[in-house]
């Protein structure tokens, strides 16, 4: 891959913090990134970073092959597009897209008609010359989104856009980035706490901890693969299971766990431990009479709970052994016996299974 955008073992630090650690990313021309953790794991100063807000205490910022660096951010072409949007309540929806054009100097027609060409881009058609008090939530971001891009640059930086927004704006909005993405061709770095939004938009995710990258990836690839027990607990859709190598049988590697011995696609000297996760919509629920297929868990439990989400449910379940399980399932309509205290057993096919690198 050719970077477009090249962070080189960045560095910050604060007085009694370190933010962001060694941090090293290629990011290519045209590509959506999004950068994901918890609160304090250093994105969000990562990508002030790069727009030139924050002066790292160490490493390089290249944009286009240029060290960017010391450069100053309204030299860098790299508007962001922040949470609080930012717009100004005493200038028309027309002048704050028209604003960062007015900053560059270009005449006051100009201005109009380009400012008045994103509004249209954005489905804000007709509304240059209303108050920004009069718009809505998801009008105000449009807003903003729109004055970011005015300027036609190589990079817009999006610092949790959506998060203010409800949920039914929040998928309407990752519809319109994602069309405009397409459209533009332009290179996305996309903050965010919200899985699905990072899924639902990003190439690749960039999931960070404590300041370092833990894992960079397409989103199926962190998922299902995750390259540590962190990333698989952040991901949350995932169940751990530590176990210690019985045997080995076939590429399989059979694991005694609290749950009896499970077998796991992996080749592990016998005596080693293990620690494999299991995805949530992987598992099942074996039907009543029905017998684990050879070589399958069976794993009895009790539900807890019961998720409704649109056309899918996710099945909290406690197993005997106390661990807790999540299922993710179609809600089919075919369950009025799994109540909370229902006895359940749970399955799945081993080879789904991701058996998690030694640290």
């Amino acid at each position: 891959m050719t970077a477009y955008v090249r962070l080189e073992a960045l560095e910050m630090r604060y007085p009694g913090h370190h933010a962001v650690k060694d941090l090293s990313l290629d990011i290519a021309a045209g590509e959506f990134i999004a950068l994901m953790g918890p609160s304090g794991c250093g994105k969000s100063t990562t990508l002030r970073m790069i727009a030139g807000l924050e002066q790292p205490t160490g490493g390089r910022i290249l944009i286009g092959g240029e060290d960017m660096t010391q450069v100053p951010p309204d030299q860098r072409g790299t508007p962001m597009v922040w949470q609080s949007l930012a717009l100004f309540p005493f200038l028309t929806v027309e002048d704050n897209v028209a604003f960062p054009l007015k900053m560059r100097g270009d005449s006051p027609a100009f201005r109009r008609k380009t400012a008045n060409e994103w509004l249209d881009k954005v489905g804000l058609g007709g509304m240059g010359k209303r108050n920004i008090a009069q718009l809505s939530g998801g009008q105000r971001q449009r807003v903003a989104i729109a004055r970011a891009l005015v300027t036609q640059p190589s990079i817009l930086l999006l610092d949790e856009p959506l998060s203010a927004l409800d949920a039914h704006l929040r998928v309407h909005l990752q519809t319109e980035l994602s069309r405009l993405h397409r459209e533009l061709k332009i290179t996305f770095i996309y903050v965010t706490h919200s899985q699905s939004e990072a899924f639902a938009l990003a190439d690749r995710v960039v999931v960070m901890a404590d300041g370092v990258i833990q894992q960079v990836g397409a989103p199926r690839d962190v998922y299902r693969a995750p390259v540590n027990a962190f990333v698989a607990g952040f991901m949350g859709m995932n169940t751990q299971v530590t176990g210690k190598v019985a045997a080995q049988d076939g590429g399989l590697s059979w694991l005694d766990c609290p749950e009896g011995r499970i077998a796991v696609p992996a080749s592990a000297p016998v005596g080693a431990d293990l620690t494999f996760v299991i995805g949530t919509d992987r598992i099942r629920l074996l039907a009543a009479g029905e017998t684990a297929p050879q070589g399958h868990p069976s794993v009895p439990g009790r539900v807890v709970g019961i998720e409704f989400v649109g056309s899918t449910q996710t099945i909290f379940i406690a197993a005997d052994t106390g661990r807790d399980y999540r299922l993710q399932r179609l809600d089919l309509g075919d369950d009025a016996a799994l109540t909370p205290g229902a006895a359940v057993t749970m399955t799945w096919d081993p080879h789904h299974a991701w058996v998690l690198p030694n640290p």
